[in-house]
């Protein structure tokens, strides 16, 4: 993360949201733009869930505690937005169909707003 986030900035970016119409051949750079810290995506094709690492909102963990339910660990994959791997964008989570629908209710539990590609 480039540095914290002052509260105040944090529930107004979580008030703003950009209209998100992912199609199914959108790629991470695109699902990264799209996304904040209450919000997260799921490609189904790619069997991946999408979301923004924050201290303000425990997507990370939630999803942990989904896998500990399943007895085992979620592989979580650090992204980047350049080659040399210096400024971090999204994560991302490897589901099966049957993991992604627990995650997903586990998420919109939590106030995250979901997309799903279509």
């Amino acid at each position: 993360m480039i540095g914290p986030v002052d509260s105040n900035c944090a529930r107004t970016l979580c008030r703003n949201h950009r209209k998100v119409s992912a199609p199914a051949s959108e790629g991470e750079a695109s699902i990264f733009f799209n996304l904040c810290m209450d919000r997260a995506h799921y490609a189904p094709q790619a069997g991946a869930i999408y979301f923004v690492d924050s201290n303000y909102v425990k997507v990370a963990e939630t999803i942990g505690d989904v896998f500990s339910g399943f007895g085992c660990q979620p592989q979580v994959d650090q992204l980047y937005l350049d080659q040399l791997s210096i400024f971090k964008s999204l994560k991302r989570v490897r589901v099966t169909p049957q993991q992604a629908k627990a995650v997903l209710v586990a998420l919109r539990m939590q106030g995250m707003q979901i997309t799903i590609a279509r």
